[in-house]
């Protein structure tokens, strides 16, 4: 155990580190008040209507702005302070110096991955999966093909390596209501990684929510329904990764 100060207390374990936030770290609950009467204009801007297409807040005019933001007071959580950089150094120190495990090892830990079939071309990875993702209500928002900048700038061939990003929106926006900080995750992203002996790996990051069942601190406790999500969502995604690996289509 590590105590910095009257900030924080840090524990390690042979695989995990945990920082318990001490008073003046932890997040602070905003309780605001009851919300008025809502006029029926108001009603009727705040009402969903997706033949309006993308709209953000700022769309709306004054009042409703007013009145969605009391909403999103009541239903989501505040951004945590950020963690001074002295305790992020102190928390990998202690944890790296008590583990057998290398950075490596951590980003391996960290990562589902698996192997694409023997015969199955890296285009046809990626077109399975852009597939199954219809087929799971997976938005496909970007695909990164990150060889071309190394190529381009190198001036050297390489291999590929290609991210795709992939969204359930609804679900998205729970998790942005539970942890705003959540924010650096999303949309989901999938590696396609072609490796120096030409075998194609599918990888993505590894958020196994029943993992929580072992925490004891109240802020890992997270609703049913996000619960049911999470599960939703990592299923999908295993299916997405599978469908490529194999070339299902």
């Amino acid at each position: 155990m590590l105590k910095l100060g009257t900030k924080t207390v840090i524990c390690c374990s042979v695989l995990s580190v945990w920082v318990v936030p001490l008073p003046g770290l932890s997040q602070q609950t905003v309780q605001p008040a009851a919300e008025q009467t809502v006029s029926p204009d108001v009603q009727k801007e705040l009402a969903p209507q997706p033949d309006l297409g993308e709209r953000n807040i700022e769309s709306l005019s004054p009042e409703a702005q007013k009145v969605l933001r009391e909403r999103l007071m009541k239903q989501s959580n505040r951004v945590m302070p950020p963690v001074p950089a002295e305790v992020k150094k102190a928390a990998v120190t202690a944890m790296m110096s008590m583990s057998p495990m290398s950075m490596r090892d951590y980003f391996n830990f960290m990562t589902m991955k698996m192997k694409a079939a023997e015969g199955i071309s890296f285009d046809d990875v990626i077109e399975a999966m852009d597939l199954k993702a219809n087929d799971v209500n997976f938005k496909k928002t970007a695909h990164s093909k990150i060889w071309k900048d190394i190529a381009s700038i190198t001036g050297v061939p390489t291999t590929r390596v290609e991210v795709l990003h992939y969204c359930d929106a609804i679900v998205g926006r729970r998790m942005l209501d539970f942890s705003p900080e959540f924010s650096v995750f999303i949309p989901c992203r999938i590696s396609v990684y072609e490796d120096a002996n030409g075998e194609i790996w599918i990888m993505t990051l590894d958020w196994d929510v029943s993992w929580l069942s072992q925490s004891w601190q109240p802020g890992s406790q997270i609703g049913e329904q996000l619960q049911q999500d999470a599960v939703r969502i990592r299923d999908a995604m295993t299916q997405i990764m599978e469908a490529g690996a194999k070339g299902e289509w």
